[in-house]
């Protein structure tokens, strides 16, 4: 009766230790992927790591996934999965240029991680990207969201892309602004969007005119880099 007391104790232990243990979907191997956008369009991209917390890089416009990629290996290297991808028209993905797209092709970035198992991903777009990641904030599964250097509107091509309060509002994660005091109009509009923002919300303006993740080669490097790390890692 003892030895089966002990035993029970010790299965009870065994399954409260491994119930402790974060999930890390098993399907989902790093490389690169394919997946689909709602319209049918292949969109290409590339997982990096292997951790629960899972986070969609988005790019700017005239730049691909690659411009990501160094960043998403630094986020792999701290315990987190990084997903970069092209737009659609871009790099290796499938279709034309649309810019009235953006929020479809974000959403399937979204969606691909969600189908793979990850409740909780982050968001964090620059310029063209923001604006993606913006549009598609209210999106499940999503539990972070950074925007940087992105305009409120752009035309561009002749298509009218636009963030309004409403994308920013009645949103309970936490959200991170970034922008350079002297990227006008673009810093006007960052900070625009910080005040729609409901709480929790952080904003971060950086010295000079650089504009998104051309931040990475500049003197503000490592603070812009660890200031993103830190959102991730403090995102529940």
């Amino acid at each position: 009766m003892k030895r089966l007391t002990i035993l029970f104790i010790m299965l009870a232990m065994l399954t409260s230790c491994q119930a402790a243990q974060p999930t890390i979907p098993p399907s989902l191997s790093e490389g690169e992927v394919t997946f689909a956008t709602e319209d049918g369009i292949q969109l290409s991209g590339t997982v990096f790591g292997q951790g629960t917390t899972a986070v969609v890089l988005a790019h700017m416009r005239n730049r691909d996934q690659t411009s990501w990629q160094p960043f998403a290996q630094v986020l792999a290297e701290r315990g987190f999965t990084a997903l970069t991808f092209d737009f659609r028209g871009y790099g290796k993905s499938g279709g034309d240029v649309d810019y009235r797209a953006l929020d479809k092709d974000a959403r399937a970035a979204i969606a691909f991680l969600r189908d793979h198992g990850f409740q909780r991903i982050v968001c964090i777009g620059a310029s063209m990207g923001g604006m993606a990641c913006g549009k598609v904030s209210h999106e499940p599964g999503l539990a972070g969201l950074v925007i940087i250097s992105s305009p409120r509107q752009a035309q561009v091509e002749g298509v009218s892309v636009y963030l309004s309060r409403s994308d920013f509002t009645d949103l309970a994660y936490p959200k991170l602004f970034i922008v350079c005091r002297e990227d006008r109009p673009t810093s006007g509009d960052v900070k625009g969007m910080y005040g729609w923002a409901s709480e929790p919300k952080e904003l971060k303006v950086f010295s000079g005119l650089v504009h998104g993740t051309d931040l990475f080669d500049t003197e503000h490097a490592d603070e812009f880099r660890e200031l993103l790390v830190d959102f991730v890692a403090n995102v529940n």
